[in-house]
């Protein structure tokens, strides 16, 4: 069902357009609801709905044809199971890397004296306690992701 003016106006110029053709005809009825508003539908809504005959145009368009292909619907199937496959062999292995990476972040955090930083001129700077063991909360919450 369509309300109010917005729906009117849809509703009236759907008529106009569909009425402009002949061919058959489609009943709709048009009431006024409770709130003094206009609504169409295709069934009565009310004992003082009004009929409304729509001609409706369906043009002659030839079905479109889709175009053979040489590939049966088994081999697509095939391609898209191998690709799928090769998809998750490249996630494992990228799993397999970033776990590997991260557990060697984790034995340097553990192992190492003092953690510095090198700058572009070489120079050192060393990592406080605090940021040396949020690091290592950091690099154990990728291990926990990444080396599932």
């Amino acid at each position: 069902m369509l309300r109010g003016i917005t729906g009117l106006a849809i509703a009236m110029s759907s008529l106009m357009l569909l009425a402009s053709f002949d061919v058959s005809a489609v009943r709709f009825y048009k009431s006024i609801d409770e709130n003094g508003k206009v609504v169409f539908s295709d069934r009565p809504a009310n004992a003082s709905s009004e009929q409304i005959d729509v001609k409706v145009f369906t043009p002659d368009v030839p079905t479109p044809t889709v175009p053979a292909t040489n590939v049966s619907k088994d081999a697509a199937k095939g391609d898209e199971a191998e690709s799928a496959e090769k998809d998750l062999k490249a996630i494992q292995a990228t799993r397999t890397e970033r776990c590997k990476k991260e557990k060697e972040q984790l034995q340097k955090l553990q192992n190492v004296g003092r953690l510095f930083t090198e700058d572009a001129k070489g120079e050192r700077t060393y990592v406080s306690d605090e940021v040396r063991l949020k690091q290592l909360v950091k690099t154990r919450k990728s291990i926990k992701h990444w080396c599932q």
